[in-house]
């Protein structure tokens, strides 16, 4: 049901915007079909359709917000969609140019590059402690929030570490915290 009042939202979106740019010069615009990716058009999120190519004025745009999603494989019952959302930086993204008879092509997403930062370490009344963060880079260098994991509907557990020596001894146990 979400899927549609988003489907039904873009199309209202993308109808007005080319009611409004008729006059325009336009171009394409390709979002792979496993994006969902909302381009910010006067100050406001516009949706724009996945997996071909789309008419839009030509411009200058900046994303709003980039989804990927991935299909998982089916078992027993429906298939889960697994999403992962970013709102920026968006890398090599931040600027998306659509011009005058030209196709301009999305290339965001997966792969994915996961980057640990580890802080020093602090004493504290629980000992000593150790900051790892963890951030999730697509291809164009967009950054997503791990705490908008989900499948489907739910938001992913964090992930858990260990922390081993060069001999496989485990020191330390732990898990990431979303916020």
């Amino acid at each position: 049901m979400k899927r549609i009042s988003l489907v039904m939202t873009a199309v209202l979106a993308l109808a007005a915007l080319t009611v409004q740019s008729a006059s325009k010069p336009t171009g394409n615009i390709k979002v792979p079909a496993n994006l969902l990716l909302e381009l910010k058009v006067d100050n406001k999120p516009v949706a724009v359709p996945s997996g071909q190519e789309f008419p839009f004025p030509a411009g200058t745009y900046a994303p709003a917000s980039i989804t990927a999603q991935a299909m998982a494989a089916a078992g027993k019952g429906p298939a889960d969609i697994w999403t992962i959302k970013s709102t920026g930086p968006f890398g090599s993204l931040a600027q998306i140019e659509v011009k005058e008879g030209c196709t301009s092509a999305i290339g965001a997403g997966p792969p994915f590059t996961l980057k640990a930062t580890v802080s020093k370490a602090q004493n504290t009344p629980q000992g000593k402690t150790v900051a790892i963060n963890l951030a999730v880079l697509g291809k164009a260098g967009e950054k997503y929030a791990p705490s908008t994991l989900r499948k489907g509907q739910t938001v992913a557990t964090p992930p858990q570490l260990q922390i081993v020596d060069e001999k496989g001894t485990i020191l330390a146990t732990g898990g990431f915290e979303y916020g």
